[in-house]
């Protein structure tokens, strides 16, 4: 009995430490009505100083406007009816891993590249449904029909 509590306790402490939460990629900064995150298929409502996961898709509501700010400083803004896909973020500079992926679906977007644009503009990928966008460090607007 003794040594199966202790193998229980033991397992436990194993699982404990190999479950890290995963880190931010950015956070909302602004919101003008209301937008939400499905994350892992589960819906979340968003507002202002939420967290941003990589595997996130964060849609706006009609007459909506959304503010992010990502770890590397790539600054977005999303319009009204807008559907973004954070696919990846990885900003350690230090350790050469850099590494940025949006999908942007649907809607408008202004964006202003940050570091990971700057430092390694080859592993920036931004899409749309229809084409796919090069980034070279710089600012741009976009509009998005949708999926077709």
């Amino acid at each position: 009995m003794c040594r199966c509590v202790f193998l229980v306790l033991m397992a436990s402490a194993v699982l404990t430490q190999t479950v890290v939460a995963a880190e931010p990629v950015g956070q909302v900064k602004t919101l003008d009505g209301s937008a939400q995150v499905l994350r892992a298929g589960v819906p979340a409502a968003l507002q202002a100083g939420s967290d941003v996961f990589a595997a996130d898709e964060i849609l706006t509501a009609d007459k909506s406007r959304l503010g992010l700010i990502l770890r590397d400083d790539t600054t977005l803004s999303m319009g009204p009816s807008s559907r973004l896909v954070v696919e990846r973020l990885e900003f350690e500079p230090a350790a050469d891993k850099l590494s940025q992926g949006l999908a942007l679906g649907a809607g408008t977007f202004s964006i202003q590249t940050g570091q990971i644009a700057k430092l390694a503009p080859a592993r920036t990928d931004i899409r749309t449904p229809q084409m796919s966008i090069g980034i070279r460090g710089t600012s741009f607007l976009v509009k998005v029909d949708g999926d077709e």
